[in-house]
């Protein structure tokens, strides 16, 4: 059976320390989980499935596979943590590289509302806010995130924060000139995730 891409990945960090045998039976066991996930929530709109098939469903699967087996919590959090943070290592130099072209960066804060409010759409479930800002910065808040309330549901809000983290390991080094300034997530226990770009 072919495993999801997350599951796969995460289980490969785990074989580094439990060896090929644990990895591979808690990779089978993600993979059914997974599937039931997926079963249960068939009727999900089509914007949530972007997320929830893609990244939260796989995400809760694995660490409940890996707490299974007996990994405690807050290494099964870090296995999946490490896996966004090696799998973002690409594109981050993509977009690095990207930004290289004279002039670009100063199109980045602007894009960012764009980029988010499509990819992150309100009907997918996300709910944003809009503060104040300077003309050099773009901003926003999310004040409710279809990856805590999946997780809610499922009783796992301790991994949300791993997929929050992604975006630090994404954004966080796109330019000299451009300052990821997220200070806090949901995920990490705030009542917002404050997205901030400034270029200066």
């Amino acid at each position: 059976m072919k495993l999801h891409s997350l599951i796969r990945g995460t289980c490969r960090i785990v074989q580094e320390d439990y060896g090929k045998h644990m990895a591979d039976a808690i990779a089978q066991a993600a993979q059914d989980r997974y599937l039931q996930l997926t079963r249960e929530n068939a009727g999900e709109s089509e914007d949530l499935k972007k997320h929830t098939f893609k990244r939260v469903y796989p995400g809760i699967a694995v660490y409940e596979a890996m707490r299974n087996a007996g990994i405690e919590s807050e290494k099964a959090v870090w296995y999946l943590r490490e896996y966004f943070q090696r799998f973002c290592k690409a594109p981050a130099s993509v977009i690095r590289g990207i930004l290289k072209i004279p002039g670009l960066y100063k199109k980045v804060p602007d894009m960012l509302v764009s980029i988010s409010m499509k990819g992150f759409s309100e009907a997918s479930g996300f709910v944003y806010r809009f503060p104040e800002h300077a003309e050099n910065e773009a901003c926003f808040d999310i004040v409710r995130c279809p990856y805590f309330e999946t997780c809610k549901r499922y009783a796992c809000t301790e991994i949300v924060k791993a997929f929050c983290d992604s975006d630090d390991a994404s954004y966080g080094n796109m330019h000299p000139r451009l300052i990821w300034g997220r200070t806090q997530t949901i995920g990490h226990g705030a009542d917002c995730c404050n997205f901030k770009i400034t270029r200066v």
